[in-house]
C-alpha cells in the first residue's frame, strides 16, 4: 500500500512540474539590418511568383557595383559562382540556431568561408550574375534551409509588392 502511494506521489509531482516548468524558449532570431551602407534608401519588392516566394529583390538607380553589407553577425558558410544560372555569385552568412541569409546575383566578393562578419561588414557587390535581368541584391532569409519572411530591426517587410527600405539603425 505504501508503494502504490509512493508511485501514485510520484506520478501527481511530475505531472505537475509539467505544467509548472516552462518549455526551453526557441533560439532568438538575430535582428536582421537592411543589407547596404547606412542612410542610403533602396527600393525592395516582394511577389509571390519569386523564387523563393520570400525573397526580396533590392535596386536603385546606378547600383551595379555598390557594396552589400551583412545584415547580422555570423560566419560565411559559402561563397560560391554558380555560372550564368540560379544566384549566379552568391554568398551565404550562417548567424547561428538555424538562422542564415543569402545574397544574390554579386558582381564580386569581398569575404572568404570561414570569415566572421559583422553588421556593415561588406560582403560584396551588387550586379547581374547568374540568372538575373539586371543588377540587383538578391536577398533572402533561411530559418532551418526554409525561406522565412524578412524582417529588418524586428519588423516585417512588404508583402507583395514594393517599398522603400533605408538602413538607419546602428549608423
Amino acid at each position: 500500500m505504501g508503494s502504490r502511494l509512493t508511485n501514485f506521489l510520484g506520478i501527481a509531482v511530475l505531472a505537475t512540474a509539467a505544467f509548472l516548468v516552462p518549455a526551453s524558449p526557441a533560439a532568438a532570431a538575430p535582428t536582421f539590418r537592411v543589407p547596404f551602407p547606412c542612410n542610403q534608401t533602396w527600393s525592395g519588392q516582394t511577389r509571390a511568383t519569386h523564387s523563393p516566394p520570400y525573397a526580396i529583390d533590392f535596386n536603385r538607380a546606378d547600383d551595379h557595383g555598390d557594396p552589400v553589407k551583412a545584415s547580422a553577425p555570423g560566419t560565411v558558410d559559402v561563397v560560391a559562382n554558380l555560372g550564368d544560372t540560379s544566384y549566379g555569385r552568391y554568398v551565404r552568412i550562417n548567424h547561428g540556431n538555424g538562422y542564415t541569409t543569402y545574397y544574390a546575383h554579386l558582381s564580386g566578393f569581398n569575404v572568404s568561408v570561414n570569415q566572421s562578419v559583422d553588421y556593415g561588414t561588406t560582403i560584396g557587390y551588387v550586379g547581374n550574375s547568374g540568372g538575373s535581368s539586371g543588377s540587383h541584391l538578391h536577398y533572402e532569409q533561411r530559418l532551418n534551409g526554409s525561406d522565412i519572411k524578412v524582417r529588418f530591426n524586428g519588423n516585417l517587410a512588404l508583402y507583395w509588392g514594393t517599398q522603400n527600405y533605408t538602413r538607419t539603425v546602428g549608423c
